[in-house]
């Protein structure tokens, strides 16, 4: 240990311990046998044990390490959690990895973990008056971490649950740490996870990195299909438009808003006037309308109109493609939305959420999912109303809502003939929101949270432990 530290009687700063740490509310009868490592200035060390007598063999009274300046420490670690030294920093604090628990880590300036932050159990707690950053949280429901500032984490992942999040997406546990930090898989027994933080803390002792690579964590399962291989504007195109999975059975056409432009693609179909009209697209920004119309001859034909009150529409078919470039750019958007529904609507299939929601125990359930009844799954609650005609003679479609670990809703209703619609809600906000087909991350997070669903119907409903 550097030999520049200070080792003087706990009291002597009892003065300088800031007034919401435990230090200066509950621990005030200090003796001279109560020993403080003190340090002036900024530090950098490699590791820090934080286990009793293991950093300080020669002073083995020593209860707090107080560095007076930023701290930067690529390991900070115990393994006693019912129990250990203190530390307090009065600049930044800055680690590679942190786990910890068992004290009081109090931090004045910022704290930044560069990759993995876990206190375990409820003898300790982690205060930061500034800015807490990590690239991941590992969640212990018993460990208090506060802060004054922004909290920001990359991933979050619970200890005892298993799950969490990454950059939006849900995760699993196992996808984020390594191997090394869990039970074997035939040691664990049903619906344990397997994290042991006294592995973790071995791990960090070995000065290993106990992180995944998360960019593995964040990639899609499976192979990627695009529906559209080219963004040509032709006939092979505006046919694979009016056959895609957003064209409905009973109308002829799909439309959507994206941001800031109205997109509406018409299949054939015969107007009220009885005229057959072909196939066609219309294209509104804020500054013009365009019609794209696939005709008889099979040439595409392409129209422009400005908002003007008097404009008229132009042929702008055999413009030079540098003249056309905002109509490019939707046109692209266009089939950009669509590639993005033909990959993730058919996921969730229709025909298994409708036989889902006959399973006796959903069946069970408030039909009007008005009484607050559904499953719980550790962190997350799903809930779900039957298709029904409510008071006003409103007939309402079956409905499944999965409340997530950071209290958003993913919804999921049979109100389509051709899929299973998708809504979501913001943390702290209310009312369903579309999904951006350009959010490919929000598309992915209700496919893995779906996907958790269907895992936990067949793991815990089939062997009854939901009557």
């Amino acid at each position: 240990m550097n030999s520049s530290f200070q080792f003087m009687p706990l009291n002597q700063l009892k003065d300088r311990f800031p007034e919401d740490s435990c230090w200066a509310k509950f621990y005030q009868d200090f003796t001279d046998e109560h020993i403080a490592a003190y340090y002036a200035g900024d530090l950098t060390l490699p590791s820090l044990d934080l286990d009793w007598e293991k950093p300080f063999p020669d002073q083995t009274e020593t209860i707090l390490i107080f560095i007076d300046g930023n701290f930067t420490v690529d390991n900070l670690y115990n393994e006693e959690t019912d129990g250990a030294i203190g530390l307090m920093v009065m600049g930044n604090l800055t680690v590679q990895n942190m786990a910890v628990g068992g004290q009081e880590i109090y931090v004045e300036g910022n704290l930044l973990v560069e990759e993995v932050l876990c206190g375990s159990y409820n003898h300790g707690e982690t205060i930061v008056q500034g800015n807490l950053n990590a690239a991941v949280l590992v969640q212990d429901d018993q460990y208090r971490i506060t802060a004054g500032g922004e909290k920001r984490f990359v991933c979050t992942v619970n200890a005892w649950e298993g799950d969490g999040v990454c950059q939006e997406l849900p995760v699993d546990i196992r996808d984020v740490l390594i191997d090394d930090v869990f039970l074997d898989d035939e040691d664990i027994e049903d619906e344990e996870v397997g994290f042991l933080f006294g592995m973790l803390v071995s791990t960090l002792r070995k000065g290993r990195s106990a992180l995944k690579d998360l960019n593995e964590a964040l990639q899609r399962k499976g192979a990627v299909h695009l529906y559209f291989t080219d963004n040509a504007l032709n006939q092979e195109n505006i046919m694979k438009l009016i056959q895609c999975v957003l064209m409905p059975g009973d109308k002829h056409y799909f439309d959507f808003t994206e941001r800031g432009a109205y997109f509406k693609v018409n299949r054939e179909y015969v107007d009220g006037d009885g005229d057959l009209q072909t196939p066609s697209v219309y294209i509104k920004d804020e500054r013009n309308h365009y019609f794209i119309s696939l005709e008889e001859d099979e040439v595409v034909h392409l129209l422009r109109k400005a908002m003007d009150e008097e404009a008229i529409w132009e042929d702008i078919t055999g413009e030079p493609q540098e003249q056309l470039s905002e109509f490019n750019y939707y046109w692209i958007m266009l089939l950009t939305c669509v590639n993005v529904a033909e990959l993730y609507l058919p996921v969730v299939d229709r025909g298994d959420f409708e036989e889902l929601f006959q399973h006796p125990a959903i069946q069970a359930l408030d039909p009007a999912g008005e009484d607050n009844d559904g499953f719980w799954d550790g962190s997350i609650y799903y809930r779900f109303r039957q298709a029904h005609t409510d008071e006003d003679g409103d007939e309402l479609n079956a409905r499944m809502e999965i409340q997530t670990h950071d209290g958003s809703f993913y919804f999921y209703t049979l109100d389509n003939d051709k899929y299973v619609s998708r809504h979501y809600q913001p943390p702290n906000e209310y009312g369903r929101q579309d999904i951006s087909y350009l959010d490919s991350k929000r598309w992915e997070a209700s496919e893995r949270y779906f996907a958790r669903f269907k895992h936990f119907i067949s793991r815990e409903i089939a062997e009854g432990s939901h009557n």
